[in-house]
């Protein structure tokens, strides 16, 4: 999720904390990773370049068969349980804290095991759930590399991710920069996977780890903005509230004149596509077929989650500054006033026609860049309509 956490970032670009205490200890526990994202042996990252699902879940840490995998406040009597795996996330604590969460699994029947932690996929590829929070763009590595067929049926936050420099520097676009030099990502797949995309459409240029055109290192979200201050890297793919105090200062800046991705996206479409996403909500094929109530029953709760962020946002970074990753007063200030302009949170968490095939597209792009196999199969989306609605 955002994991305002990833993203995660888990690799997706997610922000630090922990969804609470207890979901804190059992996603560490689980997934073996701190603060600075390393894994007990296994990590996203890993897992989507080299493992398929029974290698996954050979991998996964001693701690996982033991541990605490999730919980679900108030459990609805004979109700269906669903395990879902997301980074930490500020909309959930709060409607947890609020209540919500606690009324809406009583009235809907619906049990949901919320499995917190920086390496969702772990859990989703190894069996261990039947929801996970994903991008669009690594859905068919995801395919490919579990074999497991899933579908797609909600949306949640667009990809907020966008290369960053020092301001003293003249750049504007990965092209200004010169070949060879460090730029700092948060994995060899996740938003990098887009940005190689990008840079191969826009700019003709190889941008990938292990090759290419730049030297492209490894780095945590929460790191990056301080070595790419120091003058270590040139550019980094980092999470606007992994770098707020920097940004705040000026002491970095937003390249591509501060567009999100999916403005950058909308020239190549030729379309205008509020997508281009970093988190959705995406089942086992099996299960969402098998559960297709269940799941407008999840989305209502989403919906219910966005309706909330668009009425509270600023008292809810307030409250959970922790995922956001700032404390200082005027850090939190400068996140609420971010996030005013570019908000990365839907209006909506349903999908339609129409938009699915807009985010579709981003399947032509990685083909035509060689980012997915030209004769590879396009990702199942379904548009749902809301709970009780046909």
């Amino acid at each position: 999720m955002t994991g305002t956490a990833s993203g995660a970032t888990s690799p997706h670009g997610h922000a630090t904390g922990a969804t609470n205490a207890t979901n804190a200890t059992a996603a560490t526990a689980a997934t073996g990773r701190g603060r600075d994202g390393a894994t007990n042996g296994l990590d996203r990252r890993t897992f989507l370049r080299v493992a398929g699902a029974g290698a996954a879940a050979t991998a996964l840490p001693p701690a996982l068969t033991g541990c605490l995998m999730g919980r679900n406040e108030t459990p609805a009597a004979g109700g269906s349980t669903v395990r879902f795996a997301f980074a930490p996330e500020a909309i959930w604590d709060y409607m947890k804290q609020e209540g919500i969460l606690q009324r809406f699994q009583k009235e809907r029947g619906l049990n949901i095991q919320a499995i917190s932690t920086w390496d969702e996929f772990t859990f989703f590829a190894g069996g261990h759930g039947e929801l996970v929070s994903t991008a669009s763009y690594e859905l068919p590595v995801l395919e490919r590399r579990t074999k497991t067929k899933t579908v797609t049926f909600g949306k949640y936050n667009l990809l907020r991710i966008t290369p960053v420099c020092r301001p003293e520097s003249t750049y504007q676009t990965l092209a200004d920069i010169p070949k060879g030099s460090k730029i700092a990502v948060p994995s060899a797949v996740a938003s990098t996977l887009l940005w190689g995309m990008f840079a191969k459409k826009l700019h003709n240029l190889d941008f990938r780890v292990g090759g290419g055109d730049f030297d492209l290192v490894v780095e945590d979200h929460f790191v990056m903005a301080e070595h790419l201050e120091r003058g270590e890297v040139e550019a980094a793919l980092v999470i606007p509230e992994a770098a707020i105090g920097q940004l705040r200062e000026k002491k970095l800046k937003v390249m591509y004149q501060g567009r999100l991705p999916h403005e950058i996206f909308g020239p190549i479409c030729d379309c205008t596509h509020l997508g281009v996403m970093g988190n959705m909500f995406t089942a086992t094929e099996k299960w969402f077929d098998a559960h297709r109530e269940d799941a407008r029953n999840f989305l209502a709760l989403w919906e219910e989650g966005v309706k909330l962020w668009r009425a509270h946002q600023a008292e809810i970074i307030e409250r959970f500054p922790q995922h956001f990753s700032v404390e200082k007063p005027e850090d939190i200030e400068a996140m609420q006033g971010y996030l005013k302009a570019h908000d990365w949170f839907v209006d909506s968490v349903y999908l339609d026609a129409d938009w699915i095939e807009r985010e579709k597209r981003i399947y032509e792009l990685m083909k035509e860049t060689g980012f997915m196999d030209k004769n590879a199969p396009i990702p199942r989306f379904e548009a749902l309509t809301p709970a009780g609605g046909g």
